[in-house]
């Protein structure tokens, strides 16, 4: 009997902690207007430093090679192959009715795969039943976009040779992001077929632009040294150029586009200056604005995260043909 009273009173006692937790919680929601999740993600990013980018610039560290981290499962094997040096990991789509989607890395053109691509692209590869194929492409300080374009319009060609257009969709975050924007734009000026979609998450549209307006409110991008990195992967070629910079590019004819930013980002600007720019000229363009989240947010472990990735599952789901 007494043992029945302390179990009971322990129950309570827990009933009540999870209650007062969950109070918390919603509590700090409705205030901040962010799940707790959410602020941890955001206040647990580091910033890089002009001291970071004087020591970092410059390293010719070879990044050519990556592996798949432990404790991340894809629902089918991952096989790998490569175009010229690049290295590319692929993984078949359910059937031939799912789209494949083509996925493009982002890191600001220096950094490589984080394990939150890595766990978004095998989510949506379960949830979805859509292919994976995502490079490691050519990266900062040994190479350039000069030396990473070629590559993966090259990439693009051969799938054209196994898998329709139509069921391709170009996906990228951040500096991917700008690169898919970029690559859909030399394809369009090449007269390939063009993917069914694109879906740009927090896209790098401009090099050298970005908001100081936003800067206070970004934990995690600091234009400042976004801009330098952005002139040291153009290279030789002008910053505004398309190749780097897509906002400057022709938009015209582009395939069916759904872009996610948060109104937190130092890119939200010019994020809404392409979004604008590809309406006007009838693009089929949908803008997926997040308040208060600040860069590739989908991508992050939090319920904005989730929301967004589900989002994103729906597009691809829709592509299912």
């Amino acid at each position: 009997m007494k043992a029945k009273k302390v179990l009971k009173k322990l129950f309570l006692t827990i009933v009540t902690l999870i209650a007062v937790i969950a109070l918390i919680c919603l509590g700090f929601w409705l205030i901040d207007g962010r799940s707790p999740q959410a602020y941890i993600c955001a206040h647990s990013l580091t910033q890089s430093t002009m001291e970071d980018y004087e020591k970092g610039k410059g390293n010719m560290t070879d990044k050519s090679f990556v592996e798949i981290p432990d404790g991340i499962e894809f629902p089918r094997e991952v096989k790998q192959f490569k175009i010229g040096d690049m290295q590319v990991f692929e993984t078949a789509a359910e059937d031939d009715s799912k789209p494949i989607v083509l996925y493009i890395h982002g890191g600001a053109y220096l950094n490589n795969f984080m394990p939150l691509h890595w766990s978004a692209m095998a989510e949506w590869a379960q949830t979805t039943g859509c292919g994976i194929i995502t490079p490691n492409y050519p990266l900062l300080y040994r190479y350039t976009v000069k030396d990473a374009f070629p590559l993966m319009v090259q990439l693009y060609r051969q799938l054209l040779e196994r898998i329709p257009a139509k069921r391709i969709i170009i996906m990228g975050d951040s500096a991917g992001g700008g690169f898919s924007l970029a690559l859909t734009q030399e394809l369009k000026n090449d007269s390939l077929d063009l993917p069914s979609q694109l879906v740009l998450i927090s896209p790098w549209v401009d090099v050298v632009g970005g908001d100081d307006a936003l800067q206070e409110y970004d934990t995690f991008l600091n234009i400042e040294v976004l801009r330098l990195v952005g002139a040291d992967w153009a290279g030789d070629i002008d910053a505004h150029d398309p190749m780097v910079s897509p906002l400057y590019g022709d938009m015209q004819g582009l395939p069916p586009t759904d872009i996610f930013v948060g109104t937190w980002e130092t890119f939200y600007t010019d994020i809404v200056k392409t979004y604008d720019k590809m309406k006007s000229a009838d693009v089929d363009v949908r803008l997926h604005v997040k308040k208060k989240m600040g860069h590739v947010y989908p991508l992050w472990p939090c319920p904005e995260g989730k929301e967004a990735r589900k989002e994103i599952a729906e597009i691809i789901k829709s592509h299912n043909r």
